[in-house]
């Protein structure tokens, strides 16, 4: 994957597809462009040309110091400069969509549509999932059973297994920890709340009905913030759509980016 540099950080993106409307997809906390891999192919077979990005803190991005969402925000407007990108639409996945949020409020002539999945615009609306990341006993599993809707994991335990094997590998590697909690302390006290009303474009809210981790307040507050909006739940999913309703997820956004 190629790079740019941005101040205080390295930022790795990769582009799928030669041509179509532009889509910027934005992972959420600690996790990597790697989960979009299939979404991104789908995207493409449409017709649409992909942008993925690591944000900083996170895959093969790299950070130097502490930073704030706003400096996260100025990630993407650098990739979409650096790659000569007159307007994206947007697809923002937990932090993703804080982040995708502060975008299209800052840079509102550069977003075409938003997908706002699984996300709030105020840190209030995050609630505590077990602690921190801690590789050692139960305590990752606890924690990561939390972003599923109750039952899943028992239906699923293959997957969740090797969710939570890919984590610990990645905390007994060294800086997940440390970069996890400066991803952490750039969402505290993010809000966007006053300033949603000045979102132009078209937006399309997607939450899971059963989610644990970001309320589903949280997405009725942008709903009935965000002038052209609407709000799609599904309602026996949690946190993690990517994994839990990837089909429902990828045929919610790719129709409401498409019309």
């Amino acid at each position: 994957m190629p790079n740019i540099e941005t101040p205080g950080a390295i930022i790795n993106f990769e582009v799928i597809g030669d041509h179509g409307p532009w889509v910027t997809l934005i992972n959420g906390h600690t996790r990597s462009s790697n989960d979009f891999r299939m979404m991104a192919r789908i995207f493409s077979e449409a017709g649409l040309r992909v942008l993925l990005l690591d944000n900083r803190g996170a895959g093969k991005s790299k950070v130097s110091s502490p930073f704030t969402i706003t400096d996260m925000c100025a990630d993407v407007v650098a990739l979409w400069d650096h790659l000569e990108i007159e307007k994206s639409s947007l697809l923002g996945i937990s932090m993703g969509g804080f982040i995708s949020q502060g975008v299209a409020i800052q840079s509102p002539s550069r977003v075409s549509k938003l997908v706002l999945v699984s996300t709030a615009p105020e840190d209030r609306f995050i609630h505590p999932t077990g602690g921190g990341w801690i590789s050692e006993g139960s305590q990752l599993e606890e924690k990561m059973r939390s972003y599923f809707a109750p039952g899943f994991v028992d239906r699923n335990p293959v997957l969740f297994k090797t969710m939570v094997s890919q984590i610990r590998q990645s905390i007994e590697s060294g800086k997940f920890t440390s970069l996890s909690n400066m991803q952490r302390d750039a969402l505290r006290g993010a809000s966007w709340t006053q300033s949603l009303a000045s979102i132009q474009c078209q937006t399309c809210i997607i939450h899971g009905g059963m989610d644990l981790v970001i309320d589903l307040a949280g997405a009725q507050l942008l709903k009935s913030s965000i002038p052209n909006s609407q709000i799609k739940i599904i309602p026996s999913a949690g946190h993690l759509l990517l994994a839990e309703a990837p089909k429902e997820l990828y045929a919610l956004a790719l129709e409401f980016l498409k019309k």
